[in-house]
């Protein structure tokens, strides 16, 4: 028996009875002597197996393929009997599909073409026969005696539809092979190529009869390495068949002789989102026009195009319009930039019902019939982001993104004659938007709204958005709307409003998106930080705050015209937290001088004073006396020293040295000056020194002391250290004086 013979339209499983099987099926359902003529009737009508013939072993639970032979055996007691198999319906034994004579040692093959589904084995008594492995086993029930007879799917296709003949990497190729099916073996045949060169051009196949034979078992998803050096030119079909079963697919390549000169691409993988405009260069070498393929029959759009170096620098810009491409109608969605230029534009398949879906969309570009560079354009789903709202100065450019992105910060309180930037950031817009009026469009589902809010007595009002100029910025995504704060209402609030409907053909129904922000409009001002006191440096600091948007310059001045002129500029620029600060030289300014500052846009002004650089004078000893108000305080390098009033004991070994008011002028309401060094005993050897600073305003017979280091000291070391510091007046040296005087008591009582 050959395969041609057994092409049957149903699927037979065999099972292989014990021993006993026929015996217990006889017993138990005792066949009539009408029903044994008739088994003889079918038995004389159908072949036996043959086992050459098998593919595969029947086994209950098993899947199989459609077209291939299955085995099975009953055993020799159950020889010449006529089983069938029938299909599995709804669980139990359904209609025939054959019946099956089985050979003299009870066994059979049988063909499974055009088969589908499950089904079953039954004895000459109809009753299910589980099978394993080909051998019959016992009489169970429907379902577990069942099995699967599925179609294999088979779709064959080269990676490149052209490939030269060369030695080149450009003659090489992969033949693509997908099924539902894996462990499989194929074999390929072509009318124009026989078996040898088949297998020269396929590495893993070798050549049969008729056919190149692959000797690996192929994967549901596979590929075949192809070199197709030194074949003719021409074009080619090659056939893929399963080598056990009926699936089989054709493919086609185009084999070309070596072509002068190259086209390539700069971007292999550009990804971009549905709606948007997708940019990518084909670069020349050696010639000024190539052909593209985009896309391709398995992702439902196909276009070719010729693009053309208009002005011949080895480069053009394709411009693939996501929105339009696809489209039926005189718009191919599909051009070049600047002089550069496209033709010969075919939509190679069917109009698409809507717009493109996000998927992968191959490119292919060649030169002549040789394709020399291929690439994947990804698109992806659109998204809407965020919206904020934005601020420049008013002096600044912002025609261009690159100007407004340089010069703008987030604010929501715009001051009146600023720019007032709201910024939205949404992708899948751009080859559709393209004017402010694209923003509000019923077809597109965009709507984009700027509302004064509603106050007392005052409906809201919407702004017209031909006011605002629009900047696209399709690399980040994002757009801007830009209109001067002065076409606005000061100190009004406004509402920005974006909103992509279902409409818009990227949105699915019931997925709107509405964006908003707030913003203000504030009157333009600038403040200074009181009181206004700047000490006589060379970096003497103005500051305060403003209104303006950040970035903004602001001229100030300061000036007097009155005993001591001067006349000081500089520049202050706003930061992003609305403060300010300019630096001037005041050093050659006397502390006490008056001086006006002037801010000249926005216009503000205030007095201010020179006043004394903060900072400590050192003595020459490495003392350093600080200013503190009417309790001045004088430290040592090495401790701090204070002088305060108390009552204490003489005996307690802490001396008071007093002076009436007449005598001395230094002392408390009760005429009494105590020296402590932080609660030490004078008896350490520490002395306390009286010392004033006169522009502080502060008298010296308030009774401020000073404190000197007395070791290792001669009297000149304590006229020194009780020497009055420049500008210290009488009074100063007087209560110093009443000091040592007062520590020479002391000394002079404790010996």
């Amino acid at each position: 028996m050959t395969r041609t013979s057994l092409l049957l339209t149903a699927l037979l499983v065999v099972g292989a009875a014990t021993a006993g099987l026929s015996g217990a099926v006889a017993s138990n359902a005792p066949t009539s002597d009408a029903e044994s003529t008739q088994q003889e009737s079918n038995a004389g009508a159908y072949q036996q197996g043959d086992d050459e013939l098998a593919d595969a072993a029947v086994d209950s639970g098993d899947v199989f393929w459609q077209g291939q032979f299955l085995e099975f055996t009953a055993g020799a007691d159950n020889a010449s009997e006529v089983w069938a198999v029938r299909e599995l319906e709804d669980g139990d034994v359904g209609g025939l599909v054959t019946e099956v004579l089985l050979a003299g040692n009870g066994s059979a093959v049988v063909g499974t073409s055009g088969l589908d589904g499950r089904f079953v084995v039954v004895d000459e008594q109809d009753r299910p026969v589980v099978f394993e492995n080909g051998d019959a086993q016992r009489v169970g029930d429907a379902s577990e005696a069942s099995f699967e007879i599925a179609a294999q799917s088979l779709n064959a296709s080269f990676e490149d539809d052209i490939v030269r003949n060369d030695d080149h990497p450009d003659a090489r190729t992969d033949l693509r092979l997908e099924s539902n099916r894996a462990g499989y073996r194929v074999s390929l045949f072509s009318e124009e190529l026989n078996a040898s060169e088949l297998a020269d051009a396929f590495s893993a196949a070798r050549a049969g009869d008729d056919r190149a034979v692959v000797e690996r078992n192929v994967s549901g998803d596979d590929l075949l390495r192809a070199n197709f050096s030194g074949v003719e030119p021409g074009t080619y079909e090659v056939t893929v068949a399963a080598a056990d079963g009926t699936a089989e697919d054709t493919a086609a390549i185009t084999v070309t002789e070596p072509m002068a000169g190259e086209a390539g691409l700069d971007d292999e993988s550009p990804v971009e989102n549905r709606g948007d405009v997708v940019r990518f260069n084909v670069t020349f070498d050696g010639t000024d026009e190539a052909t593209v393929d985009l896309g391709s029959a398995d992702v439902g759009y196909h276009s070719r195009f010729t693009v053309v170096d208009g002005d011949e620098d080895g480069e053009a810009t394709v411009e693939f319009d996501t929105y339009r491409a696809g489209q039926s109608g005189d718009a191919p969605g599909v051009s070049a930039a600047g002089e550069d230029n496209v033709t010969d534009f075919q939509l190679l398949t069917d109009p698409i019902p809507g717009r493109l879906d996000a998927a992968g969309y191959p490119v292919a570009v060649s030169v002549g019939t040789q394709r020399t560079a291929v690439g994947l354009i990804e698109l992806t789903e659109r998204e809407t982001g965020g919206i904020q709202t934005w601020t420049a100065p008013e002096s600044a450019s912002v025609r261009s993104v690159s100007q407004l992105t340089d010069v703008a910060t987030r604010d929501d309180r715009i001051a009146d004659q600023d720019w007032a930037i709201v910024g939205v950031e949404a992708s899948g817009l751009y080859a559709y938007v393209e004017n402010v009026s694209d923003l509000n469009d019923n077809e597109t589902g965009l709507s984009t709204s700027l509302t004064r809010g509603a106050e007392p007595n005052v409906p809201s009002e919407e702004v017209d958005l031909d006011r605002a100029d629009l900047l696209v910025d399709e690399d980040d995504d994002r757009f801007f709307l830009v209109l001067n704060a002065n076409a606005l209402e000061q100190g009004a609030t406004y509402e920005a409003n974006f909103t992509v409907s279902d409409a818009n053909p990227y949105v699915e129904e019931g997925n709107a998106t509405s964006l908003t922000t707030n913003f203000s409009v504030v009157e333009r001002n600038v403040t200074f930080d009181e009181p206004v006191e700047v000490p006589a440096s060379s970096d003497a600091a103005v500051s305060g705050a403003s209104s303006v948007a950040a970035g903004t310059d602001l001229a100030v001045e300061l000036s007097n015209t009155q005993d001591a002129p001067f006349l000081r500029r500089g520049t202050a620029t706003v930061g992003e937290d609305g403060t300010w600060e300019v630096t001037v030289d005041l050093s050659d300014v006397q502390p006490g001088t008056n001086f006006t500052v002037d801010v000249a846009d926005p216009e503000a002004n205030a007095s201010g004073v020179v006043v004394e650089t903060d900072g400590a004078a050192a003595d020459a000893d490495g003392t350093e006396t600080t200013e503190a108000g009417d309790g001045g305080t004088t430290a040592d390098a090495d401790e701090e020293t204070t002088t305060a009033d108390e009552d204490e004991d003489v005996g307690d070994e802490e001396t008071t040295a007093a002076d009436d008011e007449a005598d001395a002028g230094v002392g408390d309401e009760d005429g009494e000056t105590t020296a402590a060094d932080a609660g030490a005993d004078l008896g350490e050897g520490d002395t306390t020194t009286a010392a004033e600073t006169p522009d502080e305003g502060d008298d010296a017979a308030d009774g401020d002391e000073g404190a000197a280091d007395e070791d290792a000291t001669t009297t000149d070391d304590a006229l020194a250290a009780s020497a009055p510091a420049p500008g210290f007046g009488p009074a100063a040296v007087v209560g110093a004086l009443a000091v040592l005087l007062a520590v020479g008591m002391l000394a002079a009582r404790r010996h």
